[in-house]
């Protein structure tokens, strides 16, 4: 970790527009965090617990993976975002749906579970080994453990957009500053192991965007629009610089007229039980 924010959790806070901004994200990669859940072995019946839920989007993959015969507990720190995560639970029906107030880092389970899982809440934690062997130790037996990490270090376009590379940079060493881990998914296979479960199986994938009408463009935008406070902060970019207003568009511009490709980050999901 890197900086005075280190250990403080949610870098990117819960404002309004960052919790629509992580609902957008949730859409584009729902169907890669799908698979991973289903390659995991998430089955009709399952208990599952969803750390760092946020609005509950990973929790209900997994609620029409486990069905209504299974149960889903999603917990987050953020009142405001567990508040909204149980009205779209309700929205939806779902009664087999929960949502708790609960800091990840030093959650102790209360009941039992089936499996445990999780979307880009390991980068967050300031001992993300200590968090898994704890959780571990509690689950027992045969518990599932799935997690959905990304390597920031693949993002990149093809012919390379100076604007995209720019871009990038800021979001990523915004980030390292910020004491996230911005390869975590690449470091899962050594997390699992440190925190005493078995080497996972694990998978990258990744999209490719391309064209004027890829939501890649805006996908970086809101990243970096919201990351851009902590960027002028740290000294790393300035608001003149980043034109934050125009940044999609010009992006965008720039990648069409290369007749290139955006790469955003990739995940790796990884997966185990516990021997």
């Amino acid at each position: 970790m890197n900086s005075s924010l280190s250990g403080s959790g949610y870098v990117l806070g819960h404002s309004d527009p960052e919790v629509q901004r992580l609902e957008n994200q949730a859409r584009f990669v729902a169907d890669l965090t799908d698979d991973i859940l289903r390659r995991a072995g998430l089955a009709p019946g399952m208990r599952v617990l969803d750390l760092g839920c946020g609005t509950g989007d990973v929790s209900f993959l997994a609620a029409s993976l486990v069905g209504p015969g299974g149960s889903v507990l999603g917990i987050d720190q953020a009142s405001g975002v567990i508040e909204k995560a149980r009205e779209r639970a309700h929205r939806a029906g779902l009664g087999h749906v929960r949502f708790q107030v609960a800091s990840v880092a030093d959650f102790d389970l209360g009941e039992p579970v089936d499996a445990i899982i999780g979307r880009l809440i390991l980068l967050h934690l300031p001992d993300p080994v200590a968090t898994l062997r704890r959780l571990a130790e509690q689950a027992g037996t045969g518990t599932l453990f799935v997690f959905h990490e990304m390597d920031m270090s693949t993002a990149r376009s093809l012919p390379e957009s100076p604007l995209c590379a720019q871009g990038l940079h800021w979001i990523k060493e915004t980030f390292r500053r910020a004491g996230v881990e911005t390869d975590m998914g690449s470091k899962l296979y050594s997390t699992f192991r440190r925190a005493g479960l078995p080497g996972p199986r694990m998978l990258l994938s990744a999209r490719f965007e391309g064209g004027p009408d890829s939501f890649a463009y805006q996908y970086l935008t809101e990243v970096l629009r919201t990351l851009l406070p902590l960027a002028e902060r740290f000294g790393i970019a300035n608001a003149d610089a980043v034109g934050i207003d125009t940044f999609a568009e010009r992006l965008r511009d720039e990648v069409v007229a290369l007749d290139g490709v955006m790469q955003p980050p990739a995940f790796i999901g990884a997966w185990t039980r516990v021997a």
